[in-house]
């Protein structure tokens, strides 16, 4: 039989002020692995950010998925496909999709997360953390 993984799936803005919207294709994504026969280790998560950002979209939001798959390679290459398919880039989207193939998140992704939710994290520290981890 074989082996299952655990993978965390996160992505943001994939939407613009003229349209699109993520926790949209949130849905999308889950009606994808529901066919793929994933199980859901949770809910998925609606994450608010900094409302205060000048430059958001409507609702400054971003979805993260926990999942155990048999397939997470299949899995993954199928994300991408439906975040370059939906995101709004021509609108203004700039979309951002991690995976994180481990069972617990660690201690420092929750540090980093919670800091993007009260003040603006620049893409220069997004960066280096993905980089570090």
């Amino acid at each position: 039989m074989k082996e299952t993984s655990i993978l965390h799936i996160g992505f943001d803005d994939t939407d613009s002020r003229k349209g699109m919207c993520t926790t949209f294709l949130a849905y999308k994504i889950v009606e994808y692995l529901k066919k793929e026969k994933v199980k859901f280790l949770d809910y998925p998560y609606l994450i608010r950010f900094n409302p205060n950002v000048p430059w958001k979209t409507r609702g400054n939001g971003a979805v993260a998925l926990k999942i155990e798959t048999r397939k997470p390679q299949l899995v993954k290459k199928n994300i991408v496909k439906y975040i370059k398919k939906y995101s709004a880039v021509k609108d203004g989207a700039n979309p951002g999709l991690v995976f994180y193939e481990h069972k617990d998140l660690p201690e420092g992704f929750a540090k980093f997360g919670k800091m993007a939710l009260d003040r603006l994290v620049s893409r220069n520290e997004a960066k280096k953390f993905v980089q570090d981890n």
